[in-house]
């Protein structure tokens, strides 16, 4: 199987890098292919639209092209999906009135079920089981069918995978859809998930978060309150990516592109304009290109934050073009964040976005390469905002560019914590509850610290503070140094383990635990525990099983 295919019948009038064979057999077994005709497994549109748009020196063309072919074969390694597979039989449910139902009578190989929309009072499950209630007179049925045909169907109806509307798409269309998801329904799943980084997941004492199911337009994300876990349903996903976009934290990724494949692929980029377009429009645009640009094609047209964005400015040291038609909330609100922040430092905005191609041809050829903005760090192992924050530290270095109001974001936001030094007992309670490492605990030398541009103000930390002394100030994103690193918020002397000697914890929290337990515990080596490390706990206590066991008690 070749990894690097070009497809053409037509001689080449220029040469392709050694690593790219050129085939002129579409019968041949290809990975990375240009054409669809060689049924490849990642089909590269951007190849043909590059090689028909640039106008590029023939040199600096080879060299771009032997990108693009790279760039796929980073996404493939990368990729984090999983394919599955279900059956869908042959029961359709046709909506409409009987002059439409009609259009539909040839389809004799389905089992059909007609209905009126007016009699249609429930909805749920996905293809395969779509379960309807109907309210036919008195009569009240609940009918499961594998898919629909709905005319004229209410925005609901496409929270289900399986529903069709030929209003929009014509019935011919239509038919052609319902056939060919008989049989074995292929999917996969667009996003992966990180729930110890999830700001929704387990919170009972209060939802900080949920803006992934919030902005779900399939419900393939739910959230279950009572278990206060989110569910997946990757069928029902349509690969969009607006969840990844909208996630605090960076629990969410896309499959497709994950974060260290788009990091990896922004170094390529290196000196280069970044032109972003989603594949599905790439292989229809018509627009000139300008030496020195690349295309940067995405599967899911939604899934960009603030860090994407902000890596891949920062890489290529030149501002980007981004072309799409349907811009999620989330992207609109990174676009503006990261423009806000260039503005300022540079006097030039990072992000050059339009949703149409006329305006991105000249956008193209507006943008410019900002060297001063060019900044490569490795975010190997590193979070979301672990990222976001070592990059625009190097970004604002000494200066001083003022506060930014976040108050009218819906999904980026950022908090400062007050504690009261003199209430706090540092039992970190706080710091448990943080699980994006803005709140953290250094028993070494008994201090609670916060890094400021870690925080994403979600308040967690507030209401699990058992003393109520610490109060989160959200919104004020601060463009100066002392908005990055840790500070010490409380502090106190280090409590050593009375067995090991080891410090392990501040001298007020344990000063706290005993306080509380002491009255309750009446076993002399429960009492002792307390003033043990974690380590040393469990070998007194074992010592103390073992002991029992051997006394025979």
């Amino acid at each position: 199987m070749i990894e690097y295919a070009f497809y053409t019948t037509e001689p080449l009038d220029f040469p392709l890098s050694e690593n790219i064979i050129v085939i002129n057999d579409s019968n041949t077994p290809t990975i990375i292919s240009n054409s669809k005709e060689t049924n490849p497994i990642v089909y590269a549109p951007e190849i043909n639209f590059y090689i028909n748009s640039s106008k590029a020196h023939i040199l600096e063309k080879i060299d771009v092209i032997n990108k693009l072919y790279e760039i796929r074969g980073i996404k493939l390694d990368y990729a984090k999906f999983n394919e599955y597979k279900k059956e869908v039989k042959n029961r359709l449910l046709i909506i409409g009135n009987k002059e439409e139902a009609e259009n539909f009578d040839d389809l004799k190989e389905f089992d059909k079920y007609y209905s009126l929309p007016e009699w249609i009072k429930d909805i749920s499950g996905t293809i395969g089981n779509l379960k309807f209630t109907i309210q036919k007179g008195n009569e009240s049925i609940d009918l499961e069918v594998d898919q629909a045909i709905w005319f004229n169907a209410p925005e609901i109806a496409f929270k289900q995978r399986g529903i069709v509307d030929p209003s929009d798409i014509g019935v011919e269309k239509a038919k052609q859809i319902i056939r060919k998801r008989v049989g074995i329904y292929e999917y996969r799943n667009y996003v992966t998930y990180n729930k110890d980084v999830c700001q929704y997941h387990h919170r009972v004492l209060k939802e900080t978060c949920g803006n992934c199911a919030n902005v779900c337009p399939t419900n393939a994300i739910i959230k279950d309150d009572e278990t206060k876990e989110l569910v997946f349903s990757h069928i029902d996903c349509d690969g969009c990516g607006g969840c990844v976009s909208v996630c605090p934290s960076g629990a969410l990724d896309f499959s497709a592109i994950p974060r260290d494949s788009f990091y990896e692929i922004s170094k390529i980029f290196s000196g280069f304009i970044p032109f972003i377009v989603p594949e599905d429009m790439v292989e229809n645009l018509e627009i000139e290109l300008p030496k020195n640009v690349i295309p940067f094609v995405i599967e899911g047209r939604k899934f960009l934050d603030e860090v994407h964005l902000l890596t891949l400015f920062q890489d290529s040291g030149a501002q980007i073009v981004f072309l799409n038609d349907n811009f999620s909330k989330g992207e609109k609100e990174a676009v503006k964040l990261i423009n806000e922040i260039s503005n300022r430092k540079f006097g030039k905005n990072a992000v050059l976005f339009t949703d149409n191609s006329e305006e991105a041809e000249i956008l193209l050829y507006e943008a410019e390469k900002i060297p001063e903005a060019k900044y490569m760090i490795n975010e190997n192992n590193l979070n979301k905002r672990e990222i976001f924050s070592i990059r625009l530290s190097h970004l604002i270095e000494n200066d001083d560019l003022g506060v930014i109001d976040l108050s009218d974001n819906n999904f980026i936001h950022y908090g400062k914590v007050e504690i009261d030094e003199n209430k706090c007992t540092l039992c970190m309670g706080c710091v448990s509850v943080c699980n994006v490492g803005a709140l953290t605990a250094h028993d070494e030398d008994g201090t609670l610290k916060f890094d400021a541009s870690m925080c994403t103000a979600c308040g967690y930390c507030e209401v699990a503070c058992a003393e109520k002394c610490l109060k989160v100030i959200s919104d004020k994103l601060e463009l100066n140094k002392d908005f990055f690193g840790q500070k010490t918020m409380a502090k106190d002397e280090p409590f050593y383990c009375i067995m090991c000697g080891k410090p392990f914890a501040p001298k007020k929290a344990i000063e706290r635990i005993a306080a509380q337990l002491l009255p309750i515990f009446t076993d002399e080596l429960k009492k002792k525990s307390i003033y043990c490390c974690p380590e040393c706990k469990s070998k007194l206590l074992f010592n103390e099983y073992i002991e029992r066991k051997t006394n025979g008690k």
